[in-house]
């Protein structure tokens, strides 16, 4: 009886990555990456300009004159971000900007885009 049958060997049990990859084939594998890569690179430079054609001005010193700030938001900013109603006064050491009507948070993000946070306290109005 030499001719016993051996049992078949137990094929692996694929994971279900491994399978993926199975099926996906190599060239599939390479188009995954790309466009991994592309979506990556579209969500970290997607974003929109928060003051729609407002260019700052070149890099003041705003911190030995806060009434410039308050003018600088007065005339330029708060007239471009109509959604909200702003105004801004000399508070101490700071510019409190109060935010009336509108999103603070998003009023906030906005201005800080091209002022220094430290010079400039939100408050809801």
């Amino acid at each position: 009886m030499d001719a016993e049958k051996k049992p078949a060997p137990a094929e692996e049990k694929l994971t279900a990555g491994q399978s993926f990859v199975r099926s996906i084939r190599p060239a599939g594998c390479v188009l995954f990456l790309v466009l991994a890569v592309l979506v990556g690179a579209v969500c970290l430079t997607a974003g929109r300009d928060p003051i729609p054609g407002y260019t700052p001005p070149e890099r003041a010193s705003y911190e030995n004159d806060l009434p410039q700030l308050v003018s600088v938001l007065e005339e330029q900013v708060f007239p471009k971000l109509d959604d909200y109603a702003l105004r801004a006064e000399v508070t101490g050491d700071t510019v409190t900007v109060t935010v009336d009507s509108g999103n603070l948070a998003a009023a906030r993000a906005a201005i800080l885009r091209y002022f220094p946070e430290d010079l400039i306290t939100f408050e809801r109005g």
